[in-house]
């Protein structure tokens, strides 16, 4: 429970806070897509509250969209890298540190508002599927698992004996459990966690399909994915 507390103000405090202090946050201005996105969240009703554009390619070329916030108060939150054509001019307008160090390369990287739309439909689906909470859930559990593996394990004299202690020295306990315990415990999880990732990912993109943004979700994870690959 304390685990989820603690995740669940992060998860509020970081970007609301945190996150402005290393790049730049403004409104999405005014436009088709602005108009596009909000029509979406309306269509799920998403309590869509606030939209901003991340100033993130002055430290990177990667794409991301994503959201936050609880309850009726929802925001989402694009990346610049995202936007293309007049989207982007805008916000250039908008943000002078843009202006000054986006190269021409840079403005002709991006998505067409279709694509952003699809992008969002995925993301949207991941609330609609409530994976956040789930993930929450499935996080506590795992620390619960693993402290109840290690404590089990570091009191297991047979573990010790086996190696050739006949005590149960702290150092060597430690040693032990997290050598040879705790080392196979992360490997299983982290293959089990991954396949429980991939499902969530698989069934957002089916969300956006059944709301019509199939074939331009493609194209955009295609983008995504060349993008990431550099």
């Amino acid at each position: 429970m304390f685990v989820s507390v603690v995740l669940l103000l992060l998860m509020t405090i970081y970007p609301a806070f945190i996150a402005p202090l290393f790049d730049k946050y403004i409104p999405l201005p005014d436009g088709e897509l602005k108009v596009a996105i909000e029509k979406l969240a309306a269509s799920v009703n998403f309590p869509l509250t606030k939209l901003y554009v991340v100033y993130g390619s002055k430290r990177s070329a990667h794409s991301n969209a994503y959201m936050y916030g609880f309850w009726n108060n929802k925001r989402i939150v694009l990346y610049d890298t995202l936007l293309s054509g007049e989207e982007k001019e805008k916000v250039i307008k908008e943000c002078a540190e843009a202006a000054e160090e986006m190269n021409d390369k840079d403005k002709a990287r991006g998505m067409s508002n279709d694509e952003v739309v699809a992008v969002l439909g995925h993301e949207l689906g991941h609330w609609a599927l409530w994976h956040t909470l789930i993930n929450l859930v499935i996080t506590e559990l795992n620390i619960l698992l693993m402290l109840s593996v290690f404590a089990y394990f570091y009191r297991w004299e047979l573990l010790y004996e086996a190696f050739g202690f006949h005590t149960t020295p702290t150092l060597v306990g430690l040693t032990l459990v997290f050598q040879y315990i705790m080392a196979l415990y992360n490997q299983v999880t982290d293959v089990l966690m991954s396949i429980h990732s991939r499902r969530c990912e698989f069934a957002a993109d089916e969300y956006a399909t059944k709301l019509g943004y199939g074939d331009r979700l493609i194209s955009s994870l295609t983008k995504l994915g060349k993008v990431s690959a550099f």
